[in-house]
């Protein structure tokens, strides 16, 4: 359809999804609001151009990742001076994270209706990560932390609309910042291709598991996701299951080489590595004894949602974020020994013979309902006749 608004999604590396929750949400998002608009996705690469993926229009800035730092902020401010550059009429600019509230500005000066999202409380990542990081990049993670905590004040004050995908960021922002403009609009929820169960334990059968005889986690590991806690749980079991975690090894990061040295030789745990295929996931998530989820400073992470779709109980590190999504159904931790307790306990309860309704609590993340969320609010902003075809 010709002459249809233009939106652009800034801020995470890219589609096709290949490093965390933030890139499966852009993905998700971004191809059902194609429908409506012509959507452009920033993408974090190796050269500047502008090419298209599954109908959805990639706009490619260089960007160098190395493994121990990263500079979102700089990557928000040229893909968006070069997002302007390439595509004329953009007419809103979505900002993923708190960090490009920085880059907002130049969306504002040129006048384009803009939105942030705040993930997580983001400036506390990096206050946890210092604890691996080198001793001369100290430093850079503070000033980074400092930078994200006026970049969460930002992204309260400056767009047009600020989203919070948690109601406990949603009060947090109000609370500190006395913003009034935060809407709640959760994460939709990954639909995984459903296997038969034969195909399921071939999956198994190549990674060396069988059903019921491992505990799971799918994660980036970064140290505010909490791996060390249940690294260092499991340490303190007797249990002859396994603990498989599936992210991406980046073998320089300091973090993953202290999870290396930290599983030293137990070969109860197993790192698979980062892990796409949608059908292992599926195979992964619907087998396991229990899904271990030990992340610290949320928001709504897409991982768990994904989880809810299978009944296997739910293992959360315990703060407000888990608690809005898996509720009384959660089994929850605040430390180690409290992980390392359930884990023992297992041999009484055997988490094998539970089955929790994880199902029920799908629908508010269905994104058939998150979509619509979105389309109410960037209605807002155009007047009817406009050239926003949406499901009016």
């Amino acid at each position: 359809m010709k002459n249809r608004l233009k939106i652009a999604l800034v801020g995470s590396r890219g589609i096709p999804p290949r490093y965390g929750g933030a890139e499966t949400f852009v993905y998700e998002l971004s191809k059902r609001l194609r429908d409506y608009f012509d959507v452009y996705v920033t993408c974090e690469s190796d050269h500047f151009g502008v090419d298209e993926y599954e109908g959805i229009k990639r706009v490619h800035i260089w960007a160098k990742h190395t493994p121990t730092t990263t500079i979102p902020i700089i990557y928000d401010i040229i893909a968006t001076l070069y997002l302007l550059k390439k595509v004329k009429d953009i007419s809103v600019v979505y900002y993923v994270a708190p960090d490009g509230a920085y880059a907002s500005i130049i969306a504002k000066i040129a006048r384009k209706k803009t939105i942030i999202n705040t993930d997580g409380i983001e400036w506390k990542r990096l206050i946890i990560r210092m604890k691996y990081a080198p001793l001369y990049l100290k430093p850079l993670y503070l000033t980074t932390a400092v930078a994200l905590l006026v970049a969460e004040f930002l992204a309260s004050k400056l767009p047009d609309i600020t989203i919070a995908d948690s109601l406990a960021i949603k009060k947090h922002l109000e609370q500190k910042w006395k913003t009034r403009k935060v809407v709640y609009i959760s994460y939709g929820v990954r639909k995984l291709p459903q296997i038969s169960d034969e195909k399921q334990r071939d999956i198994l059968r190549t990674l060396g598991l069988k059903p019921m005889s491992y505990y799971l986690t799918i994660a980036r590991l970064v140290p505010e996701n909490g791996i060390h806690l249940e690294i260092e749980a499991f340490k303190k079991t007797t249990t002859n299951n396994s603990l498989v975690l599936v992210g991406t090894l980046n073998a320089g990061d300091p973090y993953i080489k202290h999870l290396i040295k930290l599983k030293g030789n137990d070969a109860r745990i197993r790192f698979l590595g980062g892990i796409y295929d949608l059908e292992i996931l599926f195979a992964l998530r619907a087998n396991c004894l229990a899904y271990i989820h030990p992340y610290r400073v949320g928001g709504t992470n897409p991982s768990l949602l994904e989880q809810l779709q299978f009944s296997r109980p739910i293992i959360l590190y315990d703060v407000p974020f888990h608690k809005e999504i898996t509720r009384k159904d959660g089994f929850y931790f605040k430390s180690s020994e409290e992980l390392a307790n359930f884990l023992n306990l297992d041999k009484k309860i055997k988490f094998k013979n539970i089955e929790v309704n994880y199902a029920k609590y799908l629908s508010m993340f269905e994104w058939s309902f998150i979509l619509q969320r979105y389309l109410n609010i960037l209605s807002q902003f155009f007047s009817r006749g406009s050239r926003f075809y949406g499901s009016d």
